[in-house]
């Protein structure tokens, strides 16, 4: 009889095998598209600045003129509180950032003006939202500069920045959808399900071959399957919102922030002056 469940058990592990890694590179490719887009919104946000540096106005040295400068750190203050909110509107350990309370403290650090604190406080838009006012903010202050000639003015430059801005919306919506339809519910249970019922049935399973020396096939074999069933648990949440497990591996998205922060300066500093 012992024989015959290890039969069983047998066909159990191919069909648990196979739905198990499948399931992990699934949860595997979700959390590269979290970190593609991640990039990508950087991405966004360096090549509309990019844009900008290369088009203001210069003096006949080459340099920034001081209408320029003002410009170009308008642009980096505003894509960094928009990179700042973004990531408090998705991720919950950055969640009271975007309370007013959270809003405060940050103008209190100089990452925001009192006047562009004013604005978030009274703009009529849920908590989780705020950031399209600074992403708005960043190409009405270039539409201004093309208006008062400190930006090159013309059709292509223009639709150039709309372009930049609308692809830095839709990359950063994306994250949206992405996160609220990572993996149905069922799919997710099913493979519990038979990892659980896998695991459960290996003692008795491999004791009509191993006997005694089933107990540490049966512990191999338990760490491997319900370790890659965590595995892609954790690969499911990369912003950690569910609290899976403690010390859990997901995105430090303090290291993505600084990148940003760092990235709002880079093109204003490397075009400051001019070889030519």
């Amino acid at each position: 009889r012992l024989s015959l469940v290890h039969d069983i058990w047998g066909y159990q592990q191919s069909l648990t095998t196979f739905v198990l890694t499948f399931f992990v590179n699934q949860a595997f490719s979700f959390w590269k598209d979290i970190y593609n887009i991640a990039r990508n919104v950087q991405g966004r946000m360096d090549d509309f600045q990019l844009f900008i540096g290369t088009n203001v106005k210069r003096n006949e040295d080459g340099s920034l003129t001081m209408e320029s400068e003002q410009l170009m750190e308008d642009i980096g203050q505003y894509s960094r509180l928009f990179h700042i909110l973004m990531w408090a509107s998705f991720a919950e350990r950055f969640s009271v950032l975007i309370t007013p309370e959270g809003l405060k403290r940050m103008e209190s650090r100089s990452l925001m003006t009192s006047e562009e604190l004013e604005v978030l406080l009274s703009v009529d838009l849920p908590p989780d939202q705020l950031q399209y006012a600074p992403l708005e903010w960043m190409m009405i202050r270039a539409i201004r500069a093309m208006e008062d000639g400190t930006l090159a003015g013309d059709t292509a430059t223009k639709g150039k920045l709309l372009g930049e801005i609308s692809g830095l919306r839709k990359d950063s919506n994306a994250f949206d959808g992405k996160l609220a339809g990572r993996m149905p519910l069922a799919y997710a249970h099913f493979v519990q399900i038979l990892v659980d019922t896998f695991v459960l049935f290996s003692p008795i399973a491999l004791y009509a071959d191993l006997g005694m020396y089933s107990v540490f096939a049966v512990g191999i074999l338990t760490l491997f399957y319900t370790g890659l069933n965590d595995l892609a648990k954790i690969f499911l949440d990369p912003l950690n919102n569910e609290k899976f497990c403690d010390n859990s591996i997901f995105m430090d998205l303090g290291v993505l922030i600084r990148e940003s922060n760092s990235g709002s300066t880079v093109w204003k500093n490397s075009g400051k002056k001019l070889p030519f």
